[in-house]
């Protein structure tokens, strides 16, 4: 899934969904009253956290970041 396509689901609201090395992550947007966060983490554990998307997306926060996740990650395995 490409970078853009992520940002896209985001935005319009989808959380997106896949299993990386036999683990679940999320990805979300959430919105609070005065500010509006992305979400990173295993779906049923702690959250990663940051208003900037590039955080999240680039940054190594399970040994892998994000973008080389949803790289090694069949398209068919990830769902919104």
């Amino acid at each position: 899934m490409s970078e853009g396509t992520l940002r896209q689901l985001l935005w319009s609201g989808r959380q997106v969904e896949f299993e990386f090395n036999q683990e679940r992550y999320q990805v979300k947007l959430v919105n609070y009253a005065f500010s509006t966060e992305f979400a990173f983490g295993k779906k049923y554990g702690t959250k990663v956290t940051s208003a900037y998307f590039d955080d999240i997306y680039l940054r190594r926060h399970y040994s892998y970041s994000l973008a080389e996740m949803l790289q090694r990650v069949p398209s068919s395995q990830i769902s919104y």
